[in-house]
């Protein structure tokens, strides 16, 4: 979808100049659009933590630390590099009133983890085991793709060619012809915006797909993503 406004007007002609030292001093079209595409990702990462309570700190630093060394393990059977498994440092929390007993202190012992995966054949095989490992929880996956650079590249060009399009239209139902383009960004004209109360986009440019698990099941799905870059483009009129 696009959103065009179309302005012309001369500095010279508008009333207000708090606002007018914003706008171009010539009749111009201000015009929005936006590309938009799906993607297969061809890479991905997983995120989650590794938890473990235990009254005796040294016994829940126990657990993490092998569940760490399965961790590994897992991924070096699959041909993970070991630099694209992270460990986070390890964090202890200490719990008390809990259901061993009043006043009985548990200890929490967290630590944050990421698995990056550059070949998502390998992605069921990681996850599977992964989600059936006890002491494992708050698992998030995320997909991207190789070709970021491309499809940004092709996605401005189609935003670009829409906004242009837009504009000559307007230009022409204005009696005018569409002249240079004078200012264009990847975001909003936000000065432009605010000094003629125009709302913002309500696109933005959305990077690699990324979703909670609302099931474990669900986190061996590889997500199709999405990604929309919007433009905006002022163009001089004459």
């Amino acid at each position: 979808m696009l959103k065009i406004i179309v302005l012309i007007a001369a500095l010279g002609a508008v009333p207000f100049s708090a606002r007018a030292s914003q706008l171009p001093a010539y009749p111009f079209v201000h015009a929005s659009g936006s590309g938009a595409t799906y993607v297969r990702p061809d890479i991905g990462a997983i995120d989650f933590e590794i938890v473990a309570n235990d009254t005796d700190p040294a016994a829940a630093r126990a657990v993490v630390e092998s569940r760490i060394a399965q961790i590994r393990t897992l991924a070096e059977g699959l041909g993970i590099p070991a630099s694209d498994v992270e460990i986070r440092d390890v964090r202890k929390n200490i719990q008390k009133g809990s259901d061993t007993g009043p006043g009985t202190a548990v200890y929490e012992l967290r630590s944050g983890a990421q698995i990056k995966v550059a070949d998502l054949s390998r992605w069921a095989t990681l996850v599977g085991p992964l989600i059936d490992m006890p002491n494992l929880d708050g698992f998030a996956t995320s997909f991207d793709t190789t070709e970021r650079e491309k499809v940004e590249a092709d996605l401005l060009a189609q935003a670009m060619d829409a906004a242009r399009r837009k504009a000559l239209a307007m230009a022409k139902g204005a009696g005018m012809k569409l002249g240079a383009v004078t200012a264009v960004t990847n975001g909003d004209l936000k000065n432009l915006t605010r000094a003629m109360g125009l709302a913002p986009n309500d696109m933005r440019y959305s990077g690699s797909g990324s979703r909670a698990a609302e099931g474990r099941k669900g986190l061996l799905a590889i997500d199709i993503i999405k990604l929309a870059q919007p433009v905006d483009m002022i163009f001089r009129l004459k």
